[in-house]
Parts: C-alpha cells; structure tokens; sequence
C-alpha cells in the first residue's frame, strides 16, 4: 500500500514536471531592456557547417526578421537578449560561430565556455547531418560541463527538397541525449521555442545548483550589446 501511494506519487510530480516544461514558453517574455539587472548570464553557441542557418535563426530570434542571403559568418558574430522568467532575469550571450574549417579554431575560447550547444544540419543537406558527430566531439571535449545540449533540424520550411527525415534526426538527439526541435527560421517555426527553452532548462538548474558567473570571456575590442559583423564578400543563402 505505501509503495503504490509513493508510486502515485511520483507519477503526479512527474506529469507536474512535464506540464509545465510543456508551457514554458507562456511563461518567458524577451525585454528590450538590455541594460536590466541579470541574476544569470548563459553563453549558448550554435555550431554546425557553414549555410545550416545558424545567422538566420539567431537574426529570427533577436531581431524577428528574416533575409535571403546572408555573408559567411567569420569567426565569432555575439548577441545579447534579456529574457525573464518567473520573474528571474536572464541574459543570454548568442554566439554564432563560422562553419568553415579555417575559422574552427577561433571558436574553441566560446566553445569552453558556454552554458548550452545548438547543433545544428539542414535538412536538406545530407554532408551537414553527417557532419554532426565532429561538432559533438569538438564541443563536447572542450567542454564537458555543458548543461543544455539541442539537436536542430533547420530548414524545415523546404520540405520538398528534404533528405533527412525527422525520424533520423530525433534518433540521432536519442544516441547522445540532446533535446530535438525542427526549425524554420524564415517561417519562424520554433526559434521561441528553442532559445526559450534553452532559458527555461538553464534557469531551474541553476535554481538548484551554485552557478559563478565567468566573465573570464575574450570578446572583440570594443564590442557592444549588438556587435557589428565582419563578413566575407559573398552572399550565400543561410535560411
């Protein structure tokens, strides 16, 4: 008899867990107030092949716009958003990282750094899906104590030139215990979702563990809240 009444509940804190991970997204606001007061800065960085999609997504989420073509991203491009839930303020560091080999280096001071990975392919491109167990070597051995680590399908606007299917990216999330979203940045299907919920993760695990803010970060010199972009001199299309 105790052994079904703990049973029950456990199995009530548990639905009560996954109702309100269903709904936190109701319950986080972006402020335009960036100079607000943070109880907790995250640094999340997005990493994947170069025309995944990872300037449009960020571009989506910060700005709520979309373009066509983007330049090479070089290096490092960084964002700041002020996010609040209940009642916390958080600031997130949105770093966006270049694909190209030549520029992998430069992205290891993030990488060590940061509080949650954005993986992401296209879901038209089969070399970025098969890409994706570099990224996780490169990240995951520079930094083992990332707490929020989320596979993206980007791209899903284009469903008729798919060649990934949904299934095999949510199996892929499985083998290595990442969240799984498909996204749209020019539909702007789930960037709230993914960022918000990247929030929402950080924010009570640090509810309930000691978090030290590092601010041992090497930024570009004379960076502010929304830093320029040096980019190359191409347009290729990163929706």
């Amino acid at each position: 008899m105790k052994e079904d009444i703990e049973n029950e509940n456990e199995d009530v804190g548990q639905k009560k867990e996954e109702d309100e991970e269903n709904n936190y997204t109701s319950k986080i606001e972006k402020l335009n107030e960036y100079h607000l007061e943070h109880k907790y800065l995250f640094r999340v960085c997005l990493l994947g092949n170069a025309g995944v999609g990872k300037t449009s997504l960020i571009t989506r989420f910060c700005d709520n716009i979309f373009k066509e073509t983007y330049n090479n991203t070089i290096g490092v491009d960084f964002r700041v958003v002020t996010l609040k839930y209940n009642d916390i303020i958080a600031k997130l560091h949105v770093w966006d990282t270049a694909g190209q080999e030549r520029f992998r280096s430069l992205a290891l001071n993030y990488i060590k750094n940061s509080h949650a990975f954005i993986f992401i392919y296209d879901i038209c491109d089969k070399s970025s899906f098969e890409s994706l167990s570099g990224w996780f070597n490169l990240a995951l051995e520079k930094n083992k104590n990332s707490i929020v680590n989320v596979l993206i399908g980007n791209k899903c606007d284009i469903a008729d030139a798919r060649v990934i299917s949904q299934n095999e990216g949510e199996q892929m999330a499985i083998a290595n215990n990442f969240h799984f979203l498909e996204t749209s940045a020019k539909n702007d299907e789930n960037v709230l979702k993914l960022f918000y919920y990247i929030t929402y993760k950080l924010i009570n695990y640090y509810n309930e563990n000691e978090y030290v803010e590092n601010d041992n970060i090497e930024l570009y010199s004379g960076q502010t809240e929304e830093l320029p972009t040096s980019r190359l001199n191409e347009n290729k299309c990163k929706c």
